[in-house]
């Protein structure tokens, strides 16, 4: 794959504050990218400075190898001429025009006018599946129709590069996921490159070819989202992408170069877990076990069944998570399926997956 965007120690201060802070990131033609985070993290930030919209107090800013912003070269590109679209969360669809119109306004900006202008609104449409829409009015649209006529105009004039700012926070559950499902589908048709700017995991997770998590204006880790899931390099990357249990541990021993380590924690839990770290007996050390790779009331006969006590049910349609005690503190265990069956109170047996649990690393002693 070629080089398409490239940020390199990209700094960005409102005054006093810094809301990106020291970022550089490569992004490969055709990709999927989504940049995460929680409100206030400088993903949105990051994202108008790769547009134009902002210009970084530092760092520069390149794509498809032109720079585009380096204020220590005075460079920057306005954001017309970056050769990009952008897909906003609030749609921006003009309510006084038709689809067509909304969809052709980059053309006529960029003076394309008559049969080629008709053409590629059309195709635009066709992407999207609203081709018989055209002449409907804006304000006669539903949010999913809306959302779409907003890329159809960002795909509208062939952009190298495709921004999108959370653009489906504002529709409802099942709209949403729909969406993502075409949102997906239409990125591996079209093969172009992406950046997707959400909050939410679950989308992140369905739509990126690799996921940006950021916090505080700094990239945390950058992966695919299976290696995110399953080897955070550090807790709030475990917190921000699952639901998994965390909690603190005390080393007993580890075998090297296998990672095998066995772990207890003040509370009574006695387990083996995974590290990447070299580490030491009595090292307090994260563990990070996730709900739905324990077995909760099943027995084969082996001997690491641990006895627990049940706290809460909570039935979620689809599976079911159970609180249960274990070792004097609660943990989650997530059954697949659409019924519930244990009864809270009662005593349960409880089995973590072998090789399921990991630590953590630790900030200041990551390998």
């Amino acid at each position: 794959m070629s080089l398409k965007c490239e940020l390199k120690s990209v700094r960005k201060a409102f005054g006093a504050f810094v809301a990106v802070d020291d970022v550089s990131l490569r992004i490969e033609d055709g990709e999927f990218v989504v940049i995460l985070g929680p409100s206030g993290c400088g993903k949105t930030t990051t994202m108008r400075l790769i547009a134009g919209l902002e210009n970084p107090t530092d760092g520069s800013i390149a794509i498809d190898n032109r720079i585009v912003s380096d204020p220590g070269r005075g460079v920057f590109v306005r954001p017309e001429r970056r050769d990009i679209g952008m897909v906003f969360q609030s749609y921006a669809i003009w309510p006084h025009m038709t689809v067509f119109e909304n969809v052709a306004y980059p053309l006529r900006v960029r003076r394309v006018r008559g049969a080629d202008l008709s053409r590629r609104v059309q195709q635009a449409l066709e992407v999207v599946g609203l081709e018989k829409e055209l002449k409907r009015s804006a304000t006669a649209l539903s949010g999913g129709q809306m959302q779409r006529v907003a890329l159809a105009r960002a795909l509208v004039a062939n952009p190298t590069l495709l921004l999108f700012d959370e653009p489906l926070s504002n529709l409802d559950l099942k709209l949403r996921e729909h969406l993502r499902i075409e949102l997906k589908e239409l990125q591996r048709r079209t093969g172009l490159t992406s950046i997707y700017v959400t909050h939410d995991q679950a989308e992140a997770v369905e739509l990126a070819d690799r996921i940006v998590v950021m916090d505080a204006g700094r990239v945390v880790q950058v992966g695919r989202p299976a290696e995110l899931y399953a080897r955070p390099n550090a807790k709030f990357v475990a917190e921000f992408i699952s639901s998994a249990n965390i909690f603190e541990a005390i080393v007993v021993s580890q075998q090297m170069p296998q990672g095998d380590t066995e772990l207890k924690t003040e509370g009574g839990r006695a387990f083996s877990a995974h590290s990447d770290e070299i580490l030491h007996e009595g090292d307090r050390v994260e563990v990070m076990i996730h709900p739905e790779d324990c077995i909760l009331d099943e027995s084969d006969g082996s001997r690491d069944w641990l006895h627990v006590e049940l706290l809460q049910t909570r039935y979620q349609g689809t599976s079911t998570r159970y609180t249960v005690r274990w070792g004097n503190a609660p943990f989650d265990v997530i059954v697949q399926g659409t019924t519930s069956e244990l009864t809270e109170g009662a005593e349960k047996r409880l089995r973590v997956r072998p090789g399921s649990a990991r630590v953590i690393p630790q900030e200041g002693r990551r390998p």
